[in-house]
């Protein structure tokens, strides 16, 4: 007769270092409880925690325990949590997509440095619906959404957001012409905007989701 093994809970210390919302922005808080096991999530976890959680922790309050046992609060004060990092006002309806802004610094005394940070992308509710409608419309599935919505990021994201870029390589002194641009970039979830898209339709239109 074979039985079956539930595996313990994760093992974790005592006391509390801080909260959940000391560590992370709002709406990554909201990735987070959306998709935690999502690779490009995790990565992000390290990222901004210089720590991983385990493969045991795979639901999002199992995260959050992680968190708050594990990780100290970060310096910088968070806004309340309808604000993005920077302040600016965040609509509390729409979907939230974390992205990593890359560049290269050129500075005047010769030197170049790549830099990258992440910040939240966030698309109102009434755009999202209307790309949903209109690409039902046009034939095409929650592939194709997807799609529409990663333009609009490509396209927005440099301009509406304001990330905080940190030096994260070596220093290049070669010549180079301090004006130099352009070599700017972008990465991010299709997983994780697929499943915010699902979610928010399946909650808010749910008349529009069996046409996903």
């Amino acid at each position: 007769m074979s039985e079956t093994m539930t595996l313990p809970n994760p093992v974790l210390p005592t006391i509390r270092k801080c909260k959940i919302e000391e560590v992370f922005d709002q709406s990554f808080i909201e990735l987070i409880r959306l998709v935690p096991m999502n690779p490009h999530v995790r990565a992000l976890i390290l990222k901004f925690t210089g720590k991983m959680p385990g493969q045991d922790y795979d639901t999002f309050e199992r995260v959050k325990d992680w968190v708050e046992f594990n990780c100290e609060k970060r310096a910088r004060p968070f806004a309340s949590p309808n604000a993005s990092p920077n302040g600016r006002a965040v609509p509390s309806d729409g979907i939230s997509i974390a992205v990593e802004f890359s560049d290269t610094e050129y500075g005047r005394a010769n030197y170049s440095v790549p830099r990258s940070g992440t910040e939240s992308f966030h698309i109102d509710a009434d755009d999202l619906l209307e790309m949903v409608r209109e690409t039902i419309e046009d034939g095409g599935g929650i592939d194709r959404i997807v799609e529409v919505v990663v333009e609009k990021v490509e396209e927005d994201a440099w301009g509406q957001c304001d990330p905080e870029l940190e030096d994260c390589g070596d220093y290049d002194y070669s010549e180079h012409d301090v004006n130099d641009s352009g070599d700017g970039s972008l990465d991010f979830s299709k997983d994780a905007i697929k499943t915010a898209v699902l979610a928010f339709v399946r909650e808010r239109h749910p008349e529009l989701a069996a046409e996903l």
